[in-house]
């Protein structure tokens, strides 16, 4: 193991870790764009929430765009994500994250589902809660 002075550069890298293709690309516009595009997408969709005039299924397509144009463009602009070979690994990491993130989510989605059915007594097969004998008797 090669030890190195203090200002010399190892082989494979660069000196100054601001010329990195990653750092330079973060922007304090981007940043800014990234927040306003998110505020404004969930705001849109507060308001679809909130006025109640689309019928169910047009509501949750309106709501459900708004919430993928949102991601895309946190990607873009937080995340710096686009088609440059620098940005290899935050593409891969995605991939990687995407399907955890649909696991997870659909796991949490069927535990709610079927939460009231296995917990309440009433509603289970063969149980008359009405019957059941109280403290006083």
């Amino acid at each position: 193991m090669a030890v190195h002075a203090p200002g010399q550069a190892y082989a494979s890298h660069e000196t100054d870790p601001l010329l990195h293709a990653e750092v330079r690309q973060a922007s304090t516009g981007g940043y800014f764009a990234g927040y306003a595009a998110s505020i404004v997408l969930m705001l849109a969709a507060l308001l679809v929430t909130q006025q109640h005039v689309l019928t169910y299924p047009i509501f949750l397509w309106v709501v459900s765009s708004l919430v993928v144009i949102a991601l895309v463009a946190q990607a873009a602009l937080f995340f710096g994500l686009g088609l440059s070979p620098a940005q290899a690994w935050k593409s891969v990491s995605l991939i990687l994250t995407v399907p955890l993130f649909v696991f997870t989510i659909g796991l949490s989605v069927w535990m709610f589902h079927t939460l009231y059915p296995r917990t309440m007594p009433d509603k289970m097969p063969g149980m008359d809660m009405t019957q059941q004998p109280t403290l006083l008797e």
